[in-house]
């Protein structure tokens, strides 16, 4: 008969699923904050690359494009930050990025030269992120307090 050394548990505890998780927890919290140095990094670089088109007198669609590019990375950190903080996601910040993300499309597209099927379609996709952005702001505001 072949039997185990030890404590009759102590197999069971050194391979838990609740320690397992908490070392997998721990795992993606690296990942994430890799994932935040990365962008910080990419926010430096693109700076630099809005100055230097400023300096050589790049026109507007260019700088405003690379300008919101840099706004979107800003709340994509503010996400990746409030993850770490609360272990979650917020719906209204995820929201917010697609917001941005879009008008940066518009203002890169020019909504001049959109046909109206599609102007359509981003109005009604804005209306109905506004009001998941509503939605969000009452439970999450319900869930902080």
């Amino acid at each position: 008969m072949i039997t185990m050394k030890g404590k009759p548990g102590a197999y069971a505890a050194k391979f838990s699923l609740k320690r397992m998780f908490r070392s997998l927890d721990k795992v993606q919290d690296l990942v994430v904050f890799g994932m935040g140095i990365l962008l910080v990094f990419k926010m430096m670089l693109l700076l630099v690359d809005i100055v230097i088109a400023l300096q050589a007198g790049a026109d507007f669609k260019t700088v405003a494009s690379q300008s919101l590019f840099l706004l979107i990375l800003v709340e994509l950190f503010r996400l990746l930050a409030v993850y770490l903080d609360h272990h979650r996601i917020y719906v209204g910040i995820a929201v917010e990025v697609a917001v941005v993300s879009i008008l940066r499309e518009i203002i890169v597209e020019g909504l001049i030269h959109m046909d109206a099927l599609t102007v359509f379609a981003v109005c009604t996709f804005l209306l109905v992120l506004g009001g998941l952005m509503f939605v969000s702001h009452k439970v999450e505001g319900s869930i902080e307090h």
